[in-house]
């Protein structure tokens, strides 16, 4: 999932937004079929699982993964990201993903020969790497002889919809400015135009999306007021980075004061000093440890 900073309201939503772009995409597997073969220049005869908000973790210490929508064929695996605003880890991610991907393809004893190849693709509204290309496609070259392939099967691509004009190809063009939001004006972004109106009408969908908008600010709010390291995947978002480190710091200094308190409690019960002197030594005003006293007295 990526950046849900301003959460639009469902009647705003558009085939850009992660929540309706995955639910369509898992539950249209030949639409994510041909989606996939337009952005791909390949040829796939048919997609054996499309899944949106898959979880994988290799144990259970290490970082898990949540792909938007992961699917597969016979021989090749693909991770389709959709990134409406940019983040600086996107190299590293694309890294990460790919890792998770061979380590679940092959089981214990298998030859290395049965990895799939795998594409991790962003999808991203905006330039991620600043050289006003539609597209960035990446493989394992040699340094030395840059026309000498590793041919390991790993890929990873990124679209730029921001440039989409300088893409050739009629179709692929008028995907990316329909991702946009600009009009439909080809077979495929007139379909998915439909399927976007379709979704909004699905009251299903429609309470999950509320349901999962209010945990988004529920957990940002305690996110920001526990200062909660993790917090959930839109708090990991750089336009949220100040507030995680208020909140850190807020929690902080809650906790000291937590820690003050029960430690003047402790003092007071114990009858080791005067208020004057426990208020000195838990770093708490002596109007605050006076009114503890009458508390504990009471």
């Amino acid at each position: 999932m990526k950046s849900q900073d301003n959460l639009q309201s469902w009647e705003e939503l558009t085939f850009a937004n992660n929540f309706l772009f995955c639910k369509i995409l898992e539950s249209e597997p030949e639409l994510c079929r041909q989606l996939l073969e337009l952005l791909l220049h390949i040829k796939i005869d048919r997609l054996e699982l499309t899944q949106s908000e898959k979880t994988m973790q290799e144990w259970i210490e290490s970082k898990s993964v949540r792909f938007d929508v992961y699917a597969k064929d016979e021989s090749r695996i693909f991770d389709i990201e959709i990134q409406t605003t940019l983040k600086k880890d996107l190299a590293k991610r694309a890294r990460y993903y790919q890792s998770i991907n061979d380590m679940d393809t092959l089981s214990k004893g298998e030859r290395y020969d049965k990895l799939k190849d795998t594409y991790i693709i962003f999808l991203c509204l905006n330039d991620p790497f600043k050289d006003n290309m539609p597209v960035y496609f990446f493989e394992n070259t040699c340094r030395q002889k840059s026309d000498l392939k590793l041919k390991d099967g790993a890929y990873k691509v990124f679209f730029n919809a921001s440039c989409c004009d300088k893409i050739k190809d009629k179709e692929e063009k008028s995907f990316f400015k329909f991702l946009k939001g600009e009009q439909a004006d080809s077979a495929l972004t007139k379909r998915i135009e439909e399927k976007v109106r379709r979704a909004k009408a699905n009251k299903k969908w429609r309470r999950i999306y509320m349901t999962w908008e209010q945990e988004i600010l529920d957990e940002r709010y305690w996110a920001r007021l526990e200062g909660h390291e993790e917090g959930l995947e839109a708090g990991r978002e750089e336009g949220l980075e100040e507030g995680r480190k208020e909140g850190r710091e807020q929690g902080r200094k809650e906790g000291a004061k937590q820690n003050a308190i029960a430690n003047a409690r402790n003092l007071l019960n114990m009858q080791l000093g005067s208020p004057e002197q426990i208020a000195q030594a838990v770093s708490l005003p002596l109007e605050q440890v006076l009114a503890l006293k009458e508390e504990l007295a009471n």
